[in-house]
């Protein structure tokens, strides 16, 4: 039993763990938003992702609050903007 809630407790840490090629390459489609700062797409393929911040011409623009795995099937992110604090949460396509 123990072995199990170990093998669970590390396939949760490595899925909540954000790699930059993941994010590059695809588009993401809004999946949840609360406000209308965030487009219906995203792409990072002209963005820099440094950490956990996202940048736009050299300018921090979004902080990546949540990267997640939902059933190794879909890949959720959830983003804030950092000059209105309003979150979106996008899914990868």
């Amino acid at each position: 039993m123990i072995k199990v809630i170990i093998v669970i407790i590390s396939l949760f840490l490595v899925s909540c763990d954000v790699n930059e090629s993941d994010l590059h390459n695809t588009i993401w489609k809004i999946y949840k938003k609360n406000s209308h700062d965030f487009g219906d797409v995203i792409s990072f393929d002209d963005i820099v992702v440094k950490n956990d911040t996202i940048f736009l011409n050299l300018e921090p623009i979004y902080e990546i609050i949540e990267y997640k795995n939902r059933y190794f099937m879909d890949e959720f992110i959830t983003i804030k903007n950092l000059k209105t604090q309003n979150l979106a949460t996008y899914i990868k396509k």
